[in-house]
């Protein structure tokens, strides 16, 4: 892929132009965390850049949260509310408030018009973005 039409595609998922020193410093976090630059880590680098909540993280942090978080969703197929509840209280270092705990399973679609349910089987790809929330909860506490 090269490397304008790299940069292009990233801006067009950021909605918004970055420098050249911008971009190269994002290729560079992506290199450092294994990852290839195509399209689908550009789309997912942009989305997470989005989000203004991870604005004490660097970069590279985020993108080990991330991964972190999918390795973690790819364990099982179908994970119940329940022990979702329970890891993300654990990974999240017992610090999290139930309350926050449920707001980050509004990443999830949601089923009866509920985002989390205790009773209800997530799928695994469902949580990616619920797990990286836990882990970046934990990464900024330990600041």
């Amino acid at each position: 892929m090269k490397n304008s039409s790299a940069k292009t595609y990233f801006e067009i998922h950021y909605d918004s132009v970055v420098s050249d020193r911008t971009w190269y410093r994002i290729k560079r976090a992506l290199r450092e965390s294994g990852l290839e630059v195509n399209l689908e880590n550009l789309q997912i680098v942009a989305q997470l850049k989005r989000r203004n909540e991870y604005k004490k993280l660097s970069l590279k942090q985020i993108i080990y949260c991330y991964q972190c978080a999918r390795d973690i969703a790819n364990k099982q197929i179908l994970i119940q509310g329940d022990t979702a509840y329970k890891e993300l209280r654990r990974l999240s270092g017992y610090k999290a408030h139930r309350t926050t705990i449920v707001r980050w399973f509004q990443s999830a679609p949601k089923v009866e018009g509920k985002h989390f349910d205790r009773t209800r089987n997530y799928k695994a790809e469902e949580l990616v973005t619920v797990f990286a929330s836990a882990i970046i909860y934990k990464t900024k506490q330990a600041r």
